[in-house]
């Protein structure tokens, strides 16, 4: 499976979606990487839930459905044929949120 990808960037913040970029993992693990599982989890939660419905082909994803005010963290994860490889360092926290 592949290596964990280094903690995603969150950018173009807004009161309800934002979007999360990444760079590829140092190793494919030997096979062609297929996609991207991406989390995120909401405040002081300790829980992660899936932000994608389908692989993400890109190395970005624009995540919606965001509640105003809350504060998020995304992490992802790269796989191939052989499976999902672990997910990376959680990004920096953000707050969802108009930047006006």
């Amino acid at each position: 499976v592949p290596d964990a990808p280094e903690s995603p960037a969150v950018s173009d913040v807004f009161h309800d979606n934002c979007t999360i970029t990444w760079q590829p993992p140092l190793s494919d693990g030997g096979a062609p990487i297929i996609g991207y599982q991406l989390e995120r989890k909401t405040g002081t939660s300790q829980r992660w839930v899936k932000a994608n419905k389908d692989l993400i082909p890109e190395l970005t994803f624009k995540a919606e459905d965001l509640i105003e005010g809350n504060q998020y963290e995304f992490r992802v994860a790269a796989e191939n044929k052989a499976g999902l490889g672990p997910y990376s360092s959680p990004s920096q926290p953000i707050t969802a949120k108009d930047p006006w």
